[in-house]
């Protein structure tokens, strides 16, 4: 049987990336075109092994823990040209996985890059650019998240050679929604102080993720008496390596008055804990200027749950029928929006938003099995 390797070394910096890997298996392993023909072999430190391991012996969990890269090289190596590996997925074309190139499907999360440059210093934008247009030289298969990403890659691309297929993911969190119970919402309650009803914000902050637009708003609702009976939760790292200057200052108006007694930051919290967080939330707000395919938002219908969602065209392409659009540069709009959605009462169904989590991650892993032929 042939194999397709995920490696995941490559993302250890990037949680994100890791979870993508982790839906994105999760879709091939609901598609018996993919897993008849097919081995999936995962590559991981063991930092992060347990994010794979909920697949069990569906897949073939390497851990390596040497971080000596002429031995991992050699590792790799082996496995790929001695152990039949057809295929490289989000392949990186750094010293190693050039030699495996012409195995390699190629993935490109988003164009934030050429969307919103003056977010990025200059030498990260050229490299950046570098790395994307040695990928889209190549005739391999690419892979991009949505629609929206598509329309980028021509825009910015248009003389790219790749073989491109839009697959979407869905969040695969059911096992870490199973151990979320009463008493482990109690204990995720007092250990965070939420004892008043919230309105939820899950995002890292880095600056395209655009928390200022929801703390100005936050502050208009303060200063006017409303929402005085909701706290405003954020978890993520407060950090930007690339803006450390825009972090400061939102820091700032964050830990200011009005709004400094409304708002809790939580910094990072572990996985569980946040999607019991997301459970138990009012509604989620999602003002971010730009994503791939957002991951905060496939949590959220998962858990069945309401967005405020910014009004950018990949969360027009994504939204469900409980998200909610706003002018992400228009803290009024989202300042009036949040007020009326929390006068409103919603019902959720978490069973329901699993059963579809399983059959969207079906449909989207036939986009899969056009490429791993």
């Amino acid at each position: 049987m042939k194999k397709i390797l995920f490696n995941g070394l490559g993302n250890r910096g990037w949680i994100g990336g890791l979870y993508y890997l982790k839906n994105i298996i999760f879709s091939c392993l609901q598609n018996s075109a993919i897993t008849d023909k097919y081995k999936i072999v995962v590559l991981i430190d063991p930092e992060h092994a347990d994010i794979f391991e909920c697949f069990g012996n569906q897949i073939d969990l390497r851990i390596f823990g040497e971080t000596n890269k002429v031995k991992l090289a050699f590792y790799e190596m082996n496995l790929i040209w001695l152990h039949g590996v057809k295929y490289c997925y989000a392949l990186e074309l750094n010293k190693i996985g050039r030699l495996f190139a012409k195995r390699g499907i190629f993935w490109i999360p988003d164009f934030q890059h050429k969307n919103l440059p003056e977010f990025f210093k200059p030498e990260e934008l050229a490299r950046k650019d570098a790395t994307d247009r040695d990928m889209l030289s190549r005739e391999n298969p690419l892979v991009l998240s949505s629609e929206d990403a598509r329309n980028d890659l021509e825009h910015f691309y248009p003389e790219h050679k790749c073989t491109v297929k839009v697959v979407h993911f869905v969040s695969y969190i059911e096992p870490e929604v199973r151990m979320i119970t009463p008493q482990l919402e109690q204990q995720v309650a007092e250990k965070f102080g939420l004892k008043k009803k919230y309105i939820y914000l899950p995002n890292q902050f880095w600056q395209h993720k655009n928390h200022v637009v929801a703390v100005r708003a936050i502050e208009l609702l303060v200063q006017r008496g409303g929402l005085s009976d909701y706290d405003f939760v954020f978890t993520g790292n407060l950090e930007d390596y690339r803006n450390p200057d825009y972090i400061n200052k939102l820091k700032a108006i964050m830990e200011a008055e009005p709004v400094k007694a409304s708002i809790k930051l939580l910094g990072f919290v572990e996985r569980t804990e946040q999607l019991s967080i997301m459970k138990n939330a009012a509604f989620v707000v999602q003002p971010s200027l730009c994503e791939g395919w957002g991951t905060v938002l496939e949590d959220a219908k998962v858990l069945d749950k309401t967005v405020l969602l910014s009004d950018i065209p990949v969360h027009r392409e994504q939204k469900n029928e409980k998200c909610r659009l706003f002018d992400p540069h228009d803290s009024e709009a989202l300042a009036v929006l949040m007020a009326e959605t929390a006068k409103q009462e919603f019902t959720e169904d978490v069973e329901r938003g699993i059963a579809n989590m399983y059959l969207e991650a079906k449909e989207y892993s036939k986009a899969l099995a056009e490429i791993l032929v």
